[in-house]
């Protein structure tokens, strides 16, 4: 009778366990890799407008033109497109400024399609806490296509020093940085 009463109690302190357990793992794993929040709506209008007018200012016929826009993180929140639209990455890693190595991410956006950059949990947490910090993305456009290429900077270079310590690569949180701002459009 006591050995099915401490048989009775270990399961459902493990049963506690456990869930308690996949409660956090799920948490952990939604606040480091799934973009959830709107960071920025990419104007696509203004986009084309700006780049048009820097390609003709600048006499480029052949080549790429390139806006960058920074701005700061005053348009987020919630938004369900960030789970339903589409997304194309291209390319990742880090820039080659000797002063600051930060971490981009280029992804493709069709032409004539709306896009927004959603953000993950951990990325809007920490642009939240520092509300000075620009959010910066570039948009450029090549003749060849119609479709635009943006370009997020996530300013992450803190993480190349303990990665290199650790593993003896920068590399080792690029696929974590990667998932941290996405940009989607609609199908």
């Amino acid at each position: 009778m006591k050995t099915k009463k401490i048989l009775v109690d270990f399961q459902g302190r493990l049963l506690i366990l456990t869930t308690f357990l996949l409660i956090g793992l799920i948490s952990g794993i939604t606040f480091f890799s799934v973009g959830i929040f709107r960071a920025r709506v990419i104007e696509i209008d203004k986009a084309n407008q700006l780049l048009e007018a820097k390609k003709q200012k600048e006499n480029n016929s052949f080549g790429v033109t390139k806006v960058l826009f920074s701005q700061g993180f005053s348009d987020k929140g919630i938004d369900l497109r960030c789970l339903s639209w589409s997304s194309k990455i291209l390319n990742s890693g880090w820039s080659n400024n000797p002063k600051d190595h930060d971490f981009f991410i280029d992804h493709y956006v069709p032409a004539g399609k709306q896009a927004i950059i959603c953000a993950t949990p951990a990325l809007s947490a920490a642009l939240a806490v520092h509300p000075r910090k620009k959010f910066l993305y570039e948009v450029s456009k090549i003749d060849l296509d119609d479709g635009l290429y943006v370009r997020v900077v996530v300013g992450v270079s803190e993480a190349r020093e303990p990665c290199k310590l650790f593993t003896g690569s920068v590399d080792c949180v690029n696929s974590i940085l990667a998932r941290q701002a996405v940009v989607k459009y609609e199908r």
